[in-house]
């Protein structure tokens, strides 16, 4: 992998995002539109990035470890990664549901909407399967532990996990499926799958640039308390510490890369939804979110170069 190549593709990322707040400063940005984009991108963009990585792989024993290894890295990952920001939260003079929440949106990334269209377009199909399985992961995390702990009575309850039941699991399910029984796909739909997961990263990127300018004219678009610690977590300190313990262990490289680089993603959108219904916060998590996508336009390809050694030296 090289850094240029990474370094090029975050320079468009940040022209699209230019250029989706040049779209909202000319054009009324509507929740409809906002809706029907998110629609677009989690309902047909990313479950092709998937389908797209199985239709066109060829079926391996090796591959399948590699999911069932990204998969439970995935899990073990976020969960550490939890334990040490709540942990450093509380430290740092943070307490009660408010720690909590800078824990969240220190812990998770935007492995989803930014990471495996990134990966796909670095690592090529195999690697958007496998952001898509470490995004799985991840998911399956936040409907259960990061719910937990933002309901203010700490309960759980079974129909939280309703919501992991989303086009891109259903697309993981089926590709997996599909991998195993040696399923060849006609052309038709590998056209379609090819053509519908290159919209992915472009209206990801158009959709957070949309959200920028009302922001500013709201006045909104200043820096909450405590951001700076979710923003040093997720954008330097995780992904430098997980490249460290990685560049020790004995998993396949492929994994250590997409692993680190999933580490590198901004604060998960999802935030955004979680901490409206549960924490009755949506403004922390709209700012932060926004604030760390900008800045990982530029930390991810510095923790790229980190990458780099670790293809290097690993």
């Amino acid at each position: 992998m090289s850094v240029y190549v990474v370094a090029s593709s975050i320079a468009v990322m940040a022209i699209i995002i230019g250029l989706g707040s040049f779209m909202a400063l000319r054009l009324p940005v509507t929740k409809e539109l906002k809706t029907a984009l998110m629609f677009i991108i989690i309902n047909f963009a990313v479950p092709a990035i998937i389908l797209n990585g199985v239709f066109n792989t060829k079926v391996t024993d090796s591959l399948l470890h590699k999911v069932l290894i990204i998969f439970i890295v995935s899990i073990v990952y976020h969960i550490i990664a939890l334990v040490v920001t709540v942990v450093a939260a509380k430290l740092f003079g943070f307490s009660g549901i408010h720690a909590n929440k800078m824990s969240i949106l220190a812990s998770f990334g935007n492995t989803g909407f930014i990471g495996i269209p990134l990966c796909a377009t670095i690592f090529g199909p195999v690697g958007g399967l496998l952001a898509a399985i470490f995004d799985a992961a991840l998911d399956l995390v936040i409907f259960t532990v990061a719910i937990h702990m933002l309901k203010q009575e700490g309960k759980f309850h079974i129909r939280q996990l309703k919501s992991v039941i989303n086009p891109p699991l259903i697309a993981i399910c089926f590709g997996l499926v599909a991998f195993a029984a040696g399923f060849e796909a006609p052309q038709s739909v590998k056209l379609l799958t090819d053509m519908l997961s290159g919209i992915a990263g472009p209206l990801a990127m158009l959709y957070i640039g949309m959200l920028i300018p009302p922001l500013v004219k709201a006045k909104k678009l200043t820096a909450v308390p405590g951001m700076w610690f979710p923003l040093s977590f997720r954008l330097l300190i995780i992904p430098v510490l997980t490249m460290i313990v990685l560049s020790v262990s004995f998993f396949d490289l492929e994994i250590k890369q997409i692993v680190i680089i999933q580490a590198a993603m901004p604060t998960f959108m999802l935030a955004t939804v979680l901490f409206a219904k549960y924490a009755n916060d949506e403004e922390t998590a709209v700012i932060t979110t926004i604030y760390s996508t900008l800045l990982s336009l530029i930390t991810i390809p510095i923790i790229s170069l980190f990458v780099v050694w670790l293809t290097d030296f690993g």
